[in-house]
């Protein structure tokens, strides 16, 4: 991985050899930069078998203090997309706070024009909360939005690309680190494994590693702790550590050891298509929000695959662990059945020992509540004035919870409601040009919950 500082100086550079966003006479290698000129990157093209050489897509945004709205330093930020699969490396902020994150990105034409992915920001450094986490939840970027900068890079920035941070209570800051190496199969620079830091009061500290395999565990008090890390198809040692005051070195090896392949089945109760199921860390699972930290690659269909699974799905690869397992995550018209009086809807949790899992889990899905807007499609919908919220009724459901969210994750407002809108009519007044999501819960004649809004969808800003 390249220090921002480097990738920042990198994206400067004029685009040599290439032209602008051109293709070379010969192919280059995706994965291997060297092959293109000076500031420009090796990718693939859609509907074409030769990649090509062009100026890289980047996210450029800002981790700060919420309190004081100060830059924060040595922040490591990250991306996925929505089934929880990384995209691009990790980004490390400067003194100011900003950062720089490049992604891979498959081109539409010649052009180099990016084609449009959903991702997800997150960020950690020492003293802050992380994001997301809680109720704050991360908000969704297209980067079908990226414009091209001065520099000729393609770049994503503005609204969620700034990242607010709390700061911890004093009694919790300057505590210790983490960090160290996992290692890594020969010639593998994939990004994304997943390192946890556990205590015996099942406290857990989550972060990912780099290309380089590197890590760090922000805000670890002192306790005796277990360092697990978790990646698609290879397991490793567990390490345990003693931590005091001082900052704390450990590196995690390979071990030779069979990963598992887990069998399981889908039932879609109501609606129509198809669905993904993907498998969560249960360390740091919250049952109330049903989130948790996902294990790169662990999907099933497999990652960059569109939604497909209707019955039956495996999932191969997946190291010894506790697990979460979950379907119906991304924008594909189905939920998981969130209602809990009925079997088959519960969250479903795997163990996985000795390359084994006991359990074959069956869920329900069901149809996603339908949104009007604003925000419905999949990009960022801009409007003007007083949002009014719009939803279509759900079979049976007698009445709908609201929450909105800003583009810090926090909830500002929430309203209940026996019809199908609700105008805002909160005390926090709205900001032009920041991003804002809404979702909608809704309940049955038992007061039970009987679908949802889809995680992705419901984001709009007010128009300046």
């Amino acid at each position: 991985m390249r220090s921002n500082a480097a990738l920042l100086a990198l994206l400067a550079l004029p685009l040599a050899a290439c032209g602008d966003d051109s293709r070379p006479s010969s192919a280059c290698t995706v994965g291997d930069d060297r092959t293109c000129g000076a500031g420009l990157v090796c990718e693939r093209i859609e509907g074409e078998d030769e990649p090509g050489c062009f100026a890289p897509l980047v996210v450029r945004g800002r981790v700060f203090d919420l309190d004081s709205n100060g830059g924060i330093a040595a922040a490591r930020v990250d991306a996925e997309e929505a089934g929880g699969r990384p995209v691009g490396d990790v980004a490390t902020t400067a003194s100011d706070g900003t950062f720089a994150l490049r992604l891979p990105s498959v081109r539409k034409d010649g052009s180099g024009t990016p084609v449009g992915q959903t991702i997800k920001l997150g960020a950690a450094a020492r003293d802050y909360a992380p994001f997301p986490g809680g109720l704050r939840v991360a908000l969704p970027i297209d980067t079908a939005k990226a414009e091209k900068a001065a520099d000729g890079a393609w770049v994503v920035s503005g609204g969620a690309t700034s990242i607010g941070l709390d700061p911890l209570p004093e009694s919790m800051r300057g505590l210790a680190t983490i960090s160290g190496r996992v290692e890594q199969p020969r010639g593998d620079n994939s990004y994304g494994t997943v390192v946890t830091a556990s205590d015996v009061s099942s406290r857990t500290i989550t972060g990912r590693a780099d290309a380089r395999g590197a890590y760090v565990l922000f805000n670890v008090p002192a306790d005796s702790w277990t360092i697990h890390a978790y990646r698609r198809g290879l397991n490793y040692h567990g390490d345990r550590v003693t931590v005091e005051r001082d900052d704390v070195t450990v590196d995690l090896k390979l071990a030779n050891a069979t990963t598992a392949t887990l069998t399981g089945s889908v039932s879609i109760v109501s609606g129509s298509g198809a669905t993904s199921v993907v498998v969560a860390l249960e360390s740091d699972f919250d049952d109330e929000l049903a989130r948790g930290t996902l294990v790169p690659g662990l999907r099933a269909p497999k990652p960059g695959v569109a939604p497909n699974v209707t019955g039956a799905f495996q999932i191969e690869g997946i190291p010894d662990g506790h697990y979460v397992v979950l379907a119906a995550f991304e924008n594909d018209g189905l939920v998981r059945d969130p209602d809990p009086d009925i079997a088959g809807t519960q969250i479903q949790r795997i163990l996985v020992l000795n390359g084994e899992v006991e359990t074959s889990p069956a869920f329900k899905v069901t149809s996603a509540v339908k949104m009007v807007g604003p925000g419905a499609g999949d990009a960022v919908e801009a409007i003007s004035g007083t949002p009014t919220f719009r939803w279509e009724a759900y079979p049976s459901a007698k009445s709908y919870l609201l929450e909105l969210f800003d583009t810090y994750g926090r909830q500002v407002w929430t309203t209940t409601v026996s019809n199908t809108s609700a105008a805002y009519d909160g005390v926090e007044t709205l900001e032009s040009g920041l991003p804002y999501q809404w979702r909608v819960t809704a309940f049955g004649n038992a007061s039970n919950p009987i679908s949802l809004t889809e995680d992705l969808r419901g984001v709009f800003q007010l128009a300046p």
